[in-house]
């Protein structure tokens, strides 16, 4: 068996890469421009697999180049799966989509049957990947991963919780946050590479399941957790600018499929992740 892993050189790639070779897993980049179908074409044609993982996306739902959503996460996809099923006929494909699909409407912990009201041009995105991808079912082996939020070590700082680590870690005054009392699934990047590898080993994985902790913490649960590592208490302020629009006081992932199917893994707590997170150079 070899698995082929797009986006492995990105922040949550590294750690797929990590655990593959941890596992003792035959694997391979899978590197071409999305929005080329040509390079994917012959990339896909020139690399042996029939497993793959698929994370290459734009992951930043804050964006402002919306276009980039559709062309990369949706219609990149596509062009993938096509070139896939013409030259690796039968290969499971781990797509990984975000829980950013089940949108409005969608409140406390979430199961995979919910139904999905996406907001936003990258949920939009996500979620027409996901009614895409089945179009492929006959010749491949569909597998959709819906990860809440994550984070870990090398999250970029545009990120929230990265963001609010880097505070404590400089021991900053004072921190601009928004909602702090929004309560959401906070996973750790490491605990999502290994569901990943083991999804993509599982004899027999669902078409949907969620990735996540079915923990709920808000924001000012995770600067207690913070201050108490830390015994450092920066002053707190709310910008408007940093308040979503229709948030939900509660979101997170009824995890019970997952553990099911995947005998043996479990999420971090949070407690692990920004530990991790503070001690890191």
């Amino acid at each position: 068996m070899r698995i082929a892993v797009t986006g492995l050189d990105g922040f949550t790639g590294r750690y797929v890469e990590a655990i593959l070779k941890d596992m003792g897993v035959d694997h391979v980049a899978l590197a071409a421009d999305l929005t080329d179908s040509k390079a994917v074409d012959q990339a896909v044609a020139e690399t042996e697999f029939d497993r793959l993982i698929h994370l290459a996306a734009i992951a930043f739902a804050g964006g402002n180049d919306w276009r980039a959503f559709y062309e990369v996460n949706q219609l990149g996809t596509v062009t993938l799966l096509e070139a896939v099923a013409r030259h690796r006929k039968g290969a499971r494909c781990i797509l990984a989509s975000s829980a950013q699909v089940y949108g409005l409407g969608a409140e406390g912990l979430v199961n995979e049957t919910h139904i999905c009201n996406p907001v936003g041009h990258y949920a939009i995105s996500k979620y027409a990947m996901e009614l895409a991808a089945p179009l492929f079912s006959s010749a491949l082996e569909i597998v959709i991963a819906r990860p809440f939020n994550y984070t870990g070590v090398g999250q970029e700082a545009r990120y929230l919780v990265p963001k609010i680590v880097d505070h404590f870690r400089r021991r900053a005054p004072e921190i601009e946050l928004g909602n702090l009392f929004v309560r959401r699934d906070f996973g750790d990047v490491r605990s999502v590479a290994e569901f990943y590898c083991m999804l993509a080993l599982a004899d027999t994985p669902p078409p949907h399941v969620n990735v996540g902790t079915g923990a709920l913490h808000s924001i000012q649960d995770i600067v207690d957790v913070l201050t108490s590592m830390t015994g450092h208490g920066p002053q707190l302020r709310t910008n408007p600018a940093f308040i979503r629009a229709n948030d939900v006081p509660t979101l997170g992932a009824d995890i019970g499929l997952a553990k099911r199917v995947l005998t043996g893994w479990a999420p971090r707590p949070i407690e692990d992740t920004l530990g991790w997170m503070l001690r890191a150079e």
